[in-house]
């Protein structure tokens, strides 16, 4: 659907498109990353920024008013079509907790997945995380590969 939607847009309007979208989901990383310094100001971060909560808004604001002018200055059909994007996205959510809590849809976690990935599985599965995981990589793990202890010289031919 979305290629279809795509087709009849061009170029240009794709890279709005593209941009606004983009803008939309860095705003919300910005607004989370706030709203987790006025929240949560004592929790563990692995990458502290130590200018506290009023030096992080005010390092946020430059980003996120050059974020907005990128939304400003997109097309009105960038804006219906992103609109709807946006909104077909705040609906596919219930859908999906719906479908988690049915358990007709079963989510892995990142770890559970990184650890089948390297042919180590874990005895008991961890309940449903909030990501999806697709292997690309093929389980090799029930496969033993053959140890070499030893070349075998024979048939080598020797160049002097």
């Amino acid at each position: 659907m979305g290629v279809i939607v795509l087709s009849w847009m061009s170029f240009q309007e794709i890279l709005e498109f593209l941009n606004f979208l983009y803008a939309v989901g860095m705003l919300l990383e910005f607004a989370a990353f706030i709203k987790l310094r006025l929240k949560k100001p004592d929790l563990h971060r692995p990458y502290n920024i130590p200018v506290g909560t009023i030096g992080a808004i005010v390092i946020s604001t430059p980003p996120m008013f050059l974020l907005v002018l990128v939304m400003f200055l997109a097309s009105t059909r960038t804006f219906i079509v992103s609109g709807i994007v946006i909104l077909f996205g705040f609906l596919l959510y219930p859908a999906i907790q719906y479908m988690k809590d049915k358990k007709w849809v079963k989510f892995i976690s990142t770890s559970v997945a990184s650890e089948s990935c390297f042919g180590v599985l874990p005895t008991q599965q961890e309940e449903v995380v909030d990501e999806v995981y697709v292997s690309l990589i093929p389980d090799h793990s029930s496969v033993e590969e053959p140890q070499v202890s030893e070349f075998n010289l024979e048939g080598v031919l020797k160049l002097e």
